[in-house]
């Protein structure tokens, strides 16, 4: 029993190792250009080691960022602390985040997110390029466009099984409307 305990400890350090440093690579350099010997070299663990525990590297990707992901689960919280909380992990993980975001560049999704963003910026701006938007209006931009292609991610999972009419009238009513309608209101008739 003691010996499966000691291998269980080593397992799970070695496991450590190699995901610590991969996120610790991941940080200066892009994922696609760090090799499995890279990752060894700066956990110091032997490649065939490597390999016992994961197939490849992004099998190690994929069990770093689940570690990750855990840490974005906040059970017994209320929606105010879990708001808190999930920027609080964000800022933990800044460094990664922003490089893991960064290489999500050429992704469709961020390529959509940035066409949306874009399209509500320059109807809120009308003629006016100069226009300057306030920090508030960028936050609601941003929740928009993410709920929208999260609502869109959620419809296409679940085979469109409600109408885009219908999935319209909800997200219209979860999105609060009136807010993204006051951003605009409150903007384009000072810029004409």
């Amino acid at each position: 029993m003691e010996q499966e305990k000691k291998e269980d400890l080593r397992v799970k350090r070695t496991r450590k190792l190699l995901s610590k440093a991969l996120l610790s690579l991941i940080e200066n350099h892009s994922f696609n250009s760090i090799s499995v010997k890279e990752i060894c070299e700066e956990a110091m663990v032997h490649r065939a080691t490597f390999y016992k525990h994961f197939n490849d590297k992004y099998d190690l990707l994929a069990y770093s960022l689940k570690e990750i992901a855990d840490e974005f689960h906040f059970p017994d919280s209320s929606l105010e602390e879990v708001h808190a909380k999930l920027f609080n992990v964000g800022l933990k993980y800044k460094r990664l985040l922003s490089q893991l975001f960064l290489e999500e560049r050429d992704s469709l999704r961020y390529i959509i997110r940035n066409e949306l963003m874009m399209g509500l910026k320059q109807d809120i701006s009308s003629d006016d390029k100069n226009i300057s938007i306030p920090i508030s209006s960028e936050i609601g931009i941003a929740a928009f466009t993410g709920a929208s292609l999260g609502v869109l991610n959620w419809w296409i999972e679940n085979e469109m099984k409600l109408s885009s009419e219908e999935v319209y009238k909800e997200i219209k009513q979860v999105l609060n409307w009136e807010y993204i309608g006051k951003i605009h209101d409150e903007l384009v008739p000072k810029n004409k």
